[in-house]
C-alpha cells in the first residue's frame, strides 16, 4: 500500500509541476502579443501623424522631431497629431480596456519612441516596449512620399 501512495504521489505531483510550467509558459506568450501590439501600435501612430501632415498641406515631418524619445503617444495623441517626449512612457490601462500613456503605469509595459534622420532624407521609426526585464522592437521607415 505504501508503494503505491508513493508512485501516485510522485505521479500527482509531476503532473501539477507540468501544468505549473505551462500556465507560466501561456502567461509569458500573452505578454509577448501584448507587447508586440503594443509596438506595433506604436510605430503606426507615427505613420498616422505623418499621413496627418499630408492630408492637411503640412510638411511631413511636422511634429516629427528626430532625436527625440516619444515617450508620451497613444490614441488619445491622434486629436493633437503629436509626439512627445514629456512622459515616462509608462502603461495603463482605461475602463475600456485600451492602454494609454501615463504616469507610473500600472502595467509592467513601457514603450518609447525613437525617431532618427537617415541618409536618404526619410525617417526611421524604432518603438521599442519592455517589461520584466524583456524587450520587443518594432522598425518603420518614414519616407516623403504623396498619395
Amino acid at each position: 500500500m505504501l508503494v503505491v501512495v508513493f508512485v501516485l504521489g510522485v505521479g500527482l505531483i509531476g503532473a501539477l509541476s507540468f501544468f505549473n510550467i505551462n500556465l507560466n509558459n501561456q502567461f509569458e506568450a500573452k505578454n509577448e502579443l501584448i507587447a508586440a501590439g503594443l509596438a506595433q501600435e506604436g510605430a503606426d501612430l507615427v505613420r498616422n501623424i505623418k499621413d496627418y501632415n499630408q492630408l492637411n498641406s503640412l510638411a511631413w515631418n511636422n511634429n516629427l522631431d528626430t532625436g527625440i524619445v516619444c515617450s508620451e503617444i497613444d490614441f488619445y495623441s491622434l486629436s493633437s497629431h503629436r509626439c512627445s517626449n514629456v512622459g515616462t512612457g509608462d502603461l495603463c490601462i482605461d475602463a475600456n480596456s485600451r492602454y494609454y500613456q501615463c504616469a507610473g503605469g500600472s502595467t509592467a509595459f513601457k514603450r518609447n519612441i525613437s525617431i532618427t534622420n537617415q541618409s536618404d532624407g526619410s525617417k526611421k521609426v524604432v518603438c521599442t516596449v519592455t517589461w520584466n526585464g524583456r524587450t520587443t522592437t518594432a522598425t518603420d521607415i518614414l519616407y516623403n512620399n504623396s498619395y
